[in-house]
């Protein structure tokens, strides 16, 4: 169910409210996809895609409580907010080692992803849970590399 959100003056912002459910994490991107084209924000889809699809199946499987899925323009970047009613805040974890003819636990690599794509991300409590959000801003444009000039063969 889509909520409105935002007042006049205020940056544009998009909020969906989703069950616990394994389908929530599309549900998410597709809002994630269509804020992007709509806002011409393109080169930030995939990455806010995978963050937002992380954040929300973090809520599922953690906090099994109603979610609310918020995306606000931040400037030239995107401000992905998921809330929940579970007041456990996340914490990083380390990757496990690899040791041999022991099965690696994959386990954790979720905001692992969130931190290398997010330029920051972090988590409040709120009065019913808490709210994990991330701030993802376009990469600066990459200069062109010097081109290089032939050199003389002696």
């Amino acid at each position: 169910m889509m909520i409105p959100s935002g007042t006049p003056g205020e940056p544009p912002c998009r909020t969906v409210a989703l069950a616990p459910d394994p389908d929530a994490a599309s549900l998410a991107r597709t809002l994630v996809a269509d804020v992007c084209m709509v806002w011409q924000l393109s080169g930030l889809l995939h990455p806010a895609r995978r963050v937002m699809s992380e954040l929300v199946l973090n809520a599922v499987e953690h906090a099994a409580t109603a979610l609310v899925v918020t995306v606000t323009r931040h400037g030239d970047g995107l401000h992905l907010a998921v809330s929940d009613g579970d007041p456990r805040l996340p914490r990083l974890r380390m990757m496990a080692r690899v040791r041999r003819g022991v099965p690696l636990d994959e386990r954790g690599r979720g905001l692992q992803l969130v931190q290398a794509a997010a330029t920051r991300w972090g988590a409040d409590r709120t009065p019913t849970g808490k709210t994990v959000w991330a701030v993802l801003l376009p990469e600066p444009a990459r200069r062109p590399l010097p081109a290089i000039s032939a050199m003389p063969v002696p």
